[in-house]
C-alpha cells in the first residue's frame, strides 16, 4: 500500500476539491489545518487530520513525519497578512523567516517547500489532478465581451503579466485601458471590489499566472466567491489564463456570470 499523502490547506473550496479529488483516486490523506483558515469540516474528512497555529512549524513538520507522508500538496488561501501579526512562532518559524532574502508569497511558500524537503516530504504540483477544472482557450459564459471589453482584456491582461512577473499580486482591474486596482497583500476578492468603486462599475477584471508560476503551492483560482465579488464591482468581464487556472464549480460559476450579465474568458 502506498504512503498517505498530505494535503496542506488554506481557506476556500479548493483544498475540498482536491481532497475529494485525491480520495477518488485512491489515496489516503492526511490533512494539515491551519486554525482560523482551514474549514474544520475539510479536516473531518479526511483518513487523518489536525489544525496547527500558522506559527507551529515544527509540530506540522512533525505530524506529516509521523504519519509517513512523503508526498504533500498546498492548496487554499493562507493571508499573507500573517506575517505582520502578532503570532507565537516556534524556533523552525522563526528560522525560516529569518532565512529569506524578502517576504514576498513566493519567497515565504518556496522556503516552506524547502523546510518540507529537508524533513523528507517532497511538495509536488495538484494538477495533474484537476485537469477537468482547468479551461480551455474561449468565452465560457452566455455573453460574449464587447469590442470595448476586448480592448479591455488584452491591455489587462499585459499589465497582469508584468505585475505578477514582480510577485506583487496576480489581478488588475481595468477601465478603458487605465489600471484603477493592482492586487497586492489584500487577495484577488478585495482587489476587485476596490477596482470596481474606483472605477464605478463596468470594469474589467485580468487574473493570470506568474511567468514563473510554481504550480506545486500557487495556482490561480477563481469560484463563486469571485463571482460574488465581481457582481459588487459591477464588472463587465474577467479574462483568466487558459490551461493555467483552475474554475471550481464551473457549472455554477458560469450560471452566476450569465445571470449577473458578466462576460469570462480564458485567453
Amino acid at each position: 500500500m502506498s504512503p498517505p499523502l498530505g494535503l496542506l490547506a488554506g481557506s476556500g473550496a479548493f483544498p475540498e476539491y482536491l481532497l475529494s479529488a485525491l480520495r477518488q483516486a485512491g489515496h489516503e490523506v492526511t490533512v494539515v489545518g491551519i486554525k482560523g483558515e482551514t474549514s474544520p469540516e475539510l479536516a473531518s474528512s479526511a483518513n487523518r487530520s489536525a489544525m496547527f497555529d500558522i506559527g507551529d512549524f515544527s509540530g506540522i513538520v512533525g505530524f506529516l513525519k509521523d504519519g509517513g507522508v512523503r508526498e504533500a500538496f498546498m492548496a487554499g488561501y493562507v493571508q499573507h497578512t500573517n506575517i505582520y501579526r502578532d503570532v507565537r512562532r516556534d524556533s523552525l518559524a522563526t528560522r525560516l523567516l529569518s532565512s529569506l532574502i524578502d517576504k514576498r508569497a513566493d519567497s515565504l511558500l518556496r522556503g516552506a517547500v524547502l523546510l518540507l524537503r529537508s524533513n523528507g516530504i517532497r511538495v509536488v504540483s495538484a494538477m495533474p489532478y484537476l485537469k477537468p477544472l482547468i479551461p480551455s482557450r474561449g468565452v465560457l459564459t452566455s455573453r460574449q465581451p464587447g469590442e470595448e471589453d476586448w480592448k479591455d482584456i488584452r491591455f489587462g491582461v499585459k499589465m497582469a503579466r508584468r505585475i505578477a512577473g514582480l510577485d506583487i499580486g496576480q489581478t488588475v482591474v481595468v477601465r478603458h485601458q487605465a489600471v484603477v486596482a493592482v492586487e497586492s497583500l489584500e487577495g484577488t476578492d478585495a482587489c476587485i471590489r476596490r477596482g470596481g468603486e474606483i472605477g464605478h462599475g463596468s470594469v474589467v477584471v485580468a487574473k493570470v499566472a506568474k511567468p514563473r508560476q510554481d504550480f506545486r503551492f500557487d495556482v490561480p483560482v477563481v469560484g463563486l466567491r469571485t463571482v460574488e465579488s465581481l457582481a459588487a464591482a459591477r464588472a463587465a468581464a474577467m479574462a483568466v489564463e487558459a490551461g493555467k487556472t483552475i474554475i471550481l464549480d464551473r457549472e455554477k460559476v458560469v450560471a452566476a456570470l450569465d445571470a449577473a450579465g458578466i462576460a469570462l474568458a480564458a485567453v
